[in-house]
């Protein structure tokens, strides 16, 4: 059970504080009312070299609400200097019986100094009025970190078999004390990380399956490249092509152009969907292809796309999901379109063509009008 007097981001508020009290039971920390922490960060055993930073699926904490009050949960680390701990939700809610799982990375700075230390994350809880008291929780776990002088780097790459790129989830993993502990994480099929020396595996996944992995030893001021190579379906081809008015030279409409690789095998309920969004807020999801079968070879389309509501100055972000029986497989990289906010509308080209000539063709009418006009003047 752990008490602490909280104010402002944990600050003692009262001279009669009661002292923190972190409890560290296995991978569970518990804490008054039901709140605890369970997750996998406190298994970890991270081994970094200075300017680098390690982060992962498998990196992170899981926050609990058993009680029975609703909670504001802050999270917050322990770190030696130089050395932070980032996190994917820094500040939550949690209402009775809710959960959250909140992702680690942990970033050493240049100016870190080597050592072998402990890092401590914390979730805390928003305190509570008992008999004037503020009083609050909080649960931790503990790391082991290592900070090197010395560096590496690893280049992975995902490709098919005839060497075209394939978007896909890389995972590096160091070796230590025959455990693996992952250390970097991408999901566009290439990843380049700043690495410790030592011993390695990075795997690639497609659709959550294993596809392709390698073992390997990295020295100190070594580039490594590695290539991954799998047979699977991937996005051959995912792009843009911006259409536009002839006469106002305007944004008419962007054909969205996709190509798919099939060398895995045939693949049943396989659906394609276009994903659409503007400024990070989603516009709409457009089915482009539905099969009952995708077969071995390749396939692919285009599709005119206009908004709904037209063009609005902002960014538009346009990406391809395969769906095979209902669940996503995987995607296209994302392309992103910058249109600026609309001008006043000019005439076309050719109507001031038109109205340059008439007005020139109506100068010279009156001219000769006048002239006409004057020399019967003159006969009279």
């Amino acid at each position: 059970m752990s008490l602490v007097t909280l104010g402002k981001r944990g600050a003692f508020l009262a001279p009669l504080a009661l002292l923190l009290v972190l409890s560290l039971l296995g991978n569970v920390a518990h804490a008054q009312g039901g709140f605890a922490m369970s997750g996998t960060f406190g298994q970890q055993q991270f081994q970094i070299p200075q300017g680098a930073e390690v982060s992962g699926s498998t990196i992170y904490v899981v926050v609990f609400n058993e009680g029975d009050r609703d909670l504001q949960v802050r999270m917050a680390s322990e770190a030696p200097f130089g050395v932070e701990a980032l996190f994917s939700e820094d500040e939550f809610p949690l209402k009775p019986g809710e959960q959250m799982k909140v992702y680690v990375t942990v970033r050493v700075g240049e100016n870190a100094v080597p050592g072998e230390y402990q890092l401590l994350v914390r979730a805390e809880a928003a305190p509570e009025k008992v008999e004037g008291i503020a009083i609050g929780t909080a649960v931790a776990q503990r790391a082991k970190l290592t900070v090197t002088g010395q560096s590496a780097l690893v280049e992975a790459r995902v490709v098919s078999p005839d060497g075209q790129p394939v978007v896909a989830e890389v995972r590096l993993f160091k070796l230590i004390d025959g455990r693996e502990n992952e250390f970097a994480f991408s999901n566009t099929g290439i990843l380049e990380v700043k690495v410790s020396p030592g011993h390695y595996v990075a795997r690639a996944y497609v659709g959550g399956k294993k596809l392709a992995e390698e073992f390997f030893d990295v020295a100190a001021g070594e580039t490594k490249t590695i290539t991954l190579t799998v047979k699977t379906v991937y996005f051959a081809h995912f792009g843009i092509v911006l259409n536009y008015y002839t006469e106002t030279g305007e944004l008419a409409f962007v054909k969205v152009v996709y190509q798919i690789s099939n060398l895995y095998q045939p693949m049943a309920d396989v659906g394609l969907v276009l994903k659409v969004s503007l400024d990070g807020e989603a516009l709409e999801e457009i089915p482009l292809l539905s099969l009952s079968e995708l077969s071995l070879g390749d396939i692919g389309g285009s599709w005119e796309y206009t908004p709904p509501q037209g063009w609005e100055a902002g960014t538009y972000t346009f990406q391809a999901e395969l769906y095979v029986g209902g669940k996503l497989y995987t995607t296209s990289l994302e392309e992103e379109l910058e249109v600026a906010a609309p001008t006043a509308v000019t005439a076309p080209f050719n109507l001031l063509l038109i109205v340059s000539i008439a007005a020139g063709v109506l100068i010279i009418g009156m001219a000769i009008l006048l002239v006409v006009v004057l020399r019967r003047r003159r006969q009279y």
